[in-house]
C-alpha cells in the first residue's frame, strides 16, 4: 500500500503544472496566449499540428482538416488587423491561405510567443478542474484555466448516413478533405455540391472551371450572396459604414437601400437565382460572399437547384422538380459541429456571451466561437482574448451564475428572432458590430461617440460617418495617449482612397488599366490649336465610366450578332460582362504575386490578348477562366520584348537568348516531370545555366522560363501537344526576325517596307493561331 500511495505521489510531482492552458494555435489561440502573457499569466499553448496556423496551415493530407490549396479569406483584411499588430499594406485585400499564415508567424514573432508554443501535442481528454492527457497518454497537465481555442471547423456535419444520402450508390467526400480539383473522384465526373456556405460556392466554381464534367449546386433553403466588392471598395467597408447609419438589422431604412440599389444590381437574393431565393430577411441570416458562382450559372457550367427530394441510386431528385439527374459524385458542403472531441459534454447555449462556460467558476473560457453575419471571425477572437485574460486576471469580474442564467435565457430567446432559419444551424451566429460593442462593454474599451462628438468632433465624423468599423476603434479611448492617437491613424488607413483600385481581388473592369494610364498622364496635353486639353473633373471621370460600362456591355451583344452565337440573355451578358472584368482582374493581380515589379505599362501589354482568348473561350462554349497557359502566354511578350527589343542588349546576347529560348520550347527542361505542378513563384536564378553573354540578363530570362513552366502546368509535353510548343517556337522566331527592323547603319543592312510588313504579319498571325 505504501509502495502504491509512493508512485502516486510521484507520478503526481512529475505532472506539468501551468497556470493557463490554450487549446489551439490559430489565430485565436494566439491572441488569447499573447494577453494572457500579457496580464502576467503562466500561459501555455498546446497546438496538435507541427505549425501554428489553425485551419489557415495547408496540409496535402485529406485526414487532416483546412484550407484547400487554392483558398483566401472572404472578409478584407480591414476585419483581420489584430488591433496593436496592422497587416502589412504589401499583403492583398482579400490574402490567400499562405499569406494569412506569414502574418501568424509574424505576430508570433513580434511578440515573442514561441518560447510557449507546444507543437505536436495533441490533448485527448480534458476532465474538471483542471486536467490535460496530452497525446498517448503518458504526460498529463494541470492547469487553473482553460482556454479553448479549437476553432469552429474540427468535426464535420456530415449527413450521409441519413436519409435521403444513405440511399445515394456513387462516391461522396466532405469540404473538410477537400484540397484540389485533380482528383480521380473529380476528373469527369458530374457532381453535386450540397451547400449555400461561401466553401460550396468557390469549390463549385474551381471544380466546374477545371476537371467536372458538370457541376450541380443544392442550397435546402435559399440564401443571401453579396460580391466582395461594392463599386471600388470591399463590400464588408461598405457594409459598415450603411449599417453605422441605417442600422443593423432590417428596418425601413435597409429595405428601402436593398430594393433601389441591391435588388437592381445583383438581383432577388443577391444571385437573382429563383431556385436559391432566400428565406429569411436580409441581415438576419448568414449572407455567402463568394458570389462569383453566379457568373459559371450564367455559363451554364454551374446548375443551381433547391434541396434534394429523393435519391434512387446514383439519381437525384430536387425539389420542385420532377425529372431525376445522374450524378457521379456528392461533395458535401454542410458545414461543421460545433463540439471539441477532448470533452465529454459542451454545449454553447450553456456559454455567457458565447465565451465563459457555466458552473465552473470562470476557469474554462472558448475563443473565436462567434461567427459574423458579414466580417471576419478573428476580430471578435481578439476582443473575446482581451477580455478573458482581463478576468483571469482578476482586473474585470463575470457576473453571479444566476445573473448569467438569466443573461444566457435572453440572449438565446433574441437569437432565436433574429435568425430564425440558422438559429438551430449556425448557432454561434451574430452581428459583428453589435457583438463586438457588447464585448467591448464589457472590456471597458467600446468607443465613446458622445465623448468624442464634444472634444474631438473631427475625430468624430471621421470614425462615425466617413470611415468603415476596424478592430482599432477598440484602442482609441479618448485620443489622450500616444498609443491612442497611433490606433486612430491606423483606423484612419483603413478608409479607401477615393481613387483607390483594388488590384489583388476586385472585379476590375475591362477599361480599369487603360483609365490608370490615362489618368497618368500629366494635366496638359498639346493640341493641334496650341491649347491645353485640360484632364476631366472627378465628375466627368464617373461619367465617363458610365458611359465605358455600357458600351462594355453591348460589345458583347454586336459580338454574338457579328458571328451568329445563340441569343442570350441580358443577365447572361451581364454575367459574361462581369467574368470578363473578373478575368482580367485576376490576370493582374497574378501578375502582381508573381512579379511585384512589374509596371502597369507592362501587365497592360501582356493583357491585351487575354481579352481575344476569352471570346475564344466565350465562341467555344468554354467556361470563362484564367488559366496557366493563358497567363504564361501573354506574359512571354512583355519579358521577351523587354530582351530582344532592347538596344542595349548586344548581338551576341540575343542570339545566345535565341538558341537557348528555342531550346526550351521544343525540349524542355532536363528534369521536366509532368507530375509537377509548377506553384507559380519565381524560381532561383542560380539554377540556370547561361552563357556569359546572358549572365547580365539572368532575372530576365527565369522569368521567360517560369511563363513556360505555367503553360506547362496546363499542356503537358508529349506527342499530344506537341504543337504548343512548335507555334510558340514558331513565335519566337518571328519575334527574332522582327529585331532586323533594328539594323544600324554600320551593320550595312536597311530592310525594305515590304520586309518590314512580311515580318510583322508572320509575328502577329504566328500569336493568333496560337493564342
Amino acid at each position: 500500500m505504501a509502495d502504491f500511495e509512493q508512485s502516486l505521489l510521484s507520478s503526481t510531482e512529475d505532472r506539468i503544472k501551468h497556470g493557463v492552458v490554450v487549446l489551439g494555435g490559430g489565430w485565436s489561440g494566439l491572441y488569447a496566449l499573447k494577453y494572457l502573457l500579457a496580464e502576467g499569466l503562466d500561459a501555455h499553448l498546446y497546438e496538435s499540428r507541427s505549425n501554428i496556423g489553425g485551419i489557415w496551415y495547408f496540409d496535402e493530407n485529406e485526414n487532416v482538416s483546412g484550407v484547400y490549396k487554392t483558398a483566401h479569406v472572404t472578409s478584407s483584411k480591414t476585419f483581420l488587423h489584430a488591433s496593436d499588430f496592422p497587416i502589412p499594406t504589401t499583403i492583398g485585400e482579400f490574402p490567400h491561405h499562405e499569406e494569412v499564415l506569414a502574418y501568424l508567424h509574424s505576430y508570433a514573432d513580434h511578440f515573442k510567443l514561441w518560447s510557449n508554443i507546444h507543437l505536436n501535442s495533441k490533448i485527448v481528454r480534458v476532465e474538471p478542474q483542471w486536467t490535460l492527457t496530452l497525446n498517448d497518454g503518458s504526460n498529463i497537465i494541470d492547469c487553473d484555466y482553460l482556454v479553448v481555442c479549437s476553432g469552429q471547423h474540427q468535426i464535420a456535419n456530415d449527413p450521409r448516413s441519413s436519409y435521403p444520402f444513405n440511399q445515394f450508390t456513387g462516391t461522396f467526400s466532405h469540404s473538410i478533405t477537400y484540397k484540389t480539383p485533380y482528383d480521380n473522384k473529380f476528373i469527369n465526373k458530374r457532381i453535386l455540391v450540397v451547400g449555400g456556405g461561401e466553401t460550396a460556392s468557390d469549390l463549385a466554381v474551381e471544380l466546374s472551371a477545371t476537371v467536372a464534367k458538370r457541376v450541380y449546386m443544392s442550397i435546402r433553403e435559399g440564401q443571401w450572396f453579396q460580391s466582395r466588392i461594392l463599386g471600388q471598395q470591399p463590400a464588408d467597408i461598405m457594409y459598415t459604414m450603411l449599417m453605422r447609419l441605417f442600422g443593423y438589422y432590417n428596418n425601413i431604412f435597409v429595405r428601402c437601400w436593398r430594393r433601389m440599389f441591391f435588388v437592381p444590381m445583383w438581383g432577388s437574393g443577391g444571385t437573382g437565382v429563383p431556385y436559391w431565393a432566400p428565406t429569411v430577411p436580409f441581415l438576419h441570416g448568414f449572407i455567402n460572399k463568394s458570389r462569383e458562382v453566379v457568373d459559371y450559372i450564367a455559363l451554364n457550367r454551374v446548375v443551381p437547384k433547391r434541396g434534394i427530394k429523393n435519391i434512387d441510386g446514383q439519381l437525384i431528385t430536387f425539389d420542385k422538380e420532377e425529372n431525376p439527374i445522374e450524378i457521379d459524385h456528392i461533395l458535401l458542403c454542410t458545414g461543421f459541429q460545433w463540439t471539441h472531441p477532448f470533452f465529454s459534454n459542451t454545449d454553447i447555449h450553456d456559454l455567457y456571451k458565447l465565451v465563459f462556460a457555466s458552473g465552473v467558476n470562470g476557469t474554462l473560457a472558448f475563443v473565436g466561437t462567434a461567427r459574423p453575419v458579414f466580417g471576419s471571425i478573428p476580430t471578435m477572437a481578439e476582443l473575446q482574448a482581451r477580455w478573458i485574460a482581463a478576468v483571469f486576471s482578476g482586473r474585470r469580474h463575470l457576473p453571479s451564475e444566476k445573473v448569467m442564467a438569466q443573461r444566457r435565457r435572453a440572449y438565446w430567446a433574441r437569437h432565436a428572432c433574429l435568425y430564425p432559419h440558422d438559429h438551430k444551424r449556425l448557432k454561434q451566429l451574430v452581428n459583428l458590430f453589435e457583438y463586438s460593442d457588447v464585448i467591448g462593454d464589457e472590456l471597458g474599451v467600446r468607443i465613446n461617440l458622445f465623448y468624442l462628438f464634444f472634444r474631438h468632433p473631427i475625430a468624430w465624423y471621421h470614425i462615425y460617418c466617413a470611415s468603415p468599423w476596424s478592430p482599432f476603434l477598440f484602442r482609441i479611448g479618448r485620443l489622450s495617449s500616444d498609443d491612442e492617437k497611433l490606433a486612430y491613424q491606423r483606423h484612419l488607413s483603413c478608409i479607401p482612397e477615393k481613387n483607390q483600385t483594388f488590384h489583388r481581388y476586385n472585379d476590375l473592369m475591362l477599361y480599369a488599366c487603360t483609365l490608370k494610364l490615362w489618368y497618368s498622364l500629366p494635366n496638359g496635353l498639346p493640341a493641334t490649336d496650341n491649347n491645353l486639353v485640360r484632364r476631366q473633373t472627378p465628375k466627368q471621370q464617373r461619367a465617363r465610366l458610365r458611359k465605358m460600362k455600357f458600351f462594355a456591355f453591348y460589345c458583347f451583344r454586336l459580338w454574338n450578332e457579328t458571328l451568329n452565337v445563340p441569343t442570350l440573355t441580358d443577365d447572361s451578358l451581364y454575367g459574361i460582362y462581369q467574368s470578363m472584368g473578373r478575368i482580367t482582374s485576376e490576370f493582374l493581380n497574378k501578375g502582381l504575386r508573381y512579379d511585384e515589379t512589374i509596371s502597369y505599362e507592362e501587365l497592360f501589354k501582356a493583357g491585351r490578348t487575354v481579352w481575344f482568348m476569352i471570346a475564344f473561350q466565350m465562341q467555344l462554349n468554354l467556361p470563362l477562366i484564367l488559366t496557366d497557359s493563358i497567363f504564361g502566354y501573354n506574359m512571354l511578350y512583355p519579358y521577351t520584348d523587354d530582351l530582344v527589343d532592347c538596344n542595349d542588349i548586344s548581338r551576341e546576347a540575343k542570339v545566345d537568348f535565341a538558341k537557348l529560348f528555342h531550346e526550351r520550347l521544343l525540349i524542355g527542361e532536363p528534369t521536366y516531370d509532368p507530375t509537377v505542378h509548377f506553384d507559380g513563384k519565381q524560381s532561383n536564378v542560380s539554377e540556370l545555366n547561361l552563357p556569359p553573354s546572358l549572365k547580365s540578363q539572368a532575372n530576365r530570362i527565369v522569368k521567360i522560363f517560369d511563363m513556360v513552366k505555367f503553360i506547362e502546368n496546363d499542356w503537358r509535353r508529349g506527342d499530344e501537344y506537341e504543337g504548343v510548343y512548335m507555334s510558340l517556337a514558331t513565335i519566337h522566331e518571328s519575334q527574332m526576325k522582327s529585331t532586323l527592323q533594328h539594323a544600324r547603319t554600320e551593320d550595312g543592312y536597311e530592310p525594305t517596307m515590304t520586309q518590314v510588313e512580311q515580318v510583322s504579319a508572320e509575328k502577329g498571325g504566328a500569336s493568333l493561331i496560337a493564342a
